[in-house]
């Protein structure tokens, strides 16, 4: 992966990084999603009317419309996990999308990687695992397991599957951009972005009011607008680069570089909520920095 692209994945991780610290020091995290949603379809509305629907043809369609759908679907079954399920049985399988990726791009893309790259993804992926597991992961993978033999699950599974899914469709649809329009990377990109992201929380937003009251819901939308609007900037931010840089790259690689996310998350809270550093996260550091210094290389 170039340098270049390795940036704009690491920018779209701090900004993945700040819109979810922002929803989780909300006062209900799931109403604020549905503002932040709220905010992207009134941009999503205003920029694909601007950018015109003439870069469109029926099959780009298909795939963003698809990964509207895929990623609508993807918040409620990650949210009805939550609701269901600890986060500690929830969060690793959520989070295992990089170990499946590779396998369903290479059968369903064509996607080849070099061993250099599946080292890398390993690295990244066994130190996302270190900082949940805390440093015990065969006590954690043990748990983990006695958890999937014993508690219903299926919704964190039904999460994976979506992260997987949404994944495929999204590099699908960006190769598609590129061919049709390979001067523009970064209008494709943002193109794609709210094409999928408005369809997305439209129903996500249909799903909050059928099933919430919808006086708490105005209540918190009106306190937090301003923290909605400043998610939903970050979130253009941090998928719309992805959007971009699927165009040129493996979807494995950044699905897998993605994940530096979760690293700078830790270390906000080791920051901002004075919460212990501890050498579990120290290594889980460093085998992140290595694991990107390995898919840069």
């Amino acid at each position: 992966m170039s340098i270049e692209n390795i940036s704009l994945v690491l920018l779209s991780c701090i900004l993945h990084s700040f819109w979810n610290i922002l929803t989780q020091t909300s006062k209900n995290s799931q109403y604020f999603s549905g503002l932040k949603g709220v905010w992207l379809i009134l941009m999503g509305v205003i920029i694909l009317n601007s950018i015109g629907f003439s870069i469109w043809n029926w099959e780009l369609l298909f795939w963003g419309i698809l990964s509207g759908i895929i990623h609508g679907v993807y918040i409620l079954c990650l949210s009805r996990a939550y609701k269901t399920q600890d986060i500690s049985y929830v969060y690793p399988i959520a989070r295992s999308a990089p170990v499946f990726v590779p396998a369903f791009a290479w059968l369903l893309l064509g996607e080849k990687l070099v061993p250099q790259t599946f080292l890398a993804i390993f690295i990244i992926i066994t130190a996302i695992y270190i900082l949940h597991f805390e440093g015990h992961l065969v006590q954690g993978f043990t748990n983990l397991a006695e958890a999937i033999r014993h508690n219903d699950l299926r919704w964190a599974f039904y999460t994976l599957i979506m992260v997987v899914s949404y994944s495929l469709v999204d590099k699908k649809g960006m190769d598609l951009f590129l061919l049709q329009l390979p001067d523009q990377p970064f209008k494709n990109g943002i193109a794609f972005f709210f094409m999928e992201a408005t369809i997305g929380f439209v129903l996500c937003n249909y799903y909050l009011f059928a099933n919430y009251n919808k006086t708490e819901i105005f209540g918190l939308w009106k306190n937090e607008w301003l923290k909605g609007l400043l998610g939903a900037i970050a979130t253009l931010g941090s998928y719309g680069l992805i959007c971009v840089v699927l165009q040129f790259e493996s979807v494995s690689a950044v699905v897998s570089l993605r994940q530096v996310s979760v690293l700078i998350v830790v270390y906000w809270g080791c920051w901002k909520l004075k919460e212990p550093f501890g050498r579990e996260r120290f290594l889980a550091g460093v085998l992140i920095i290595f694991g990107v210094f390995l898919i840069g290389r």
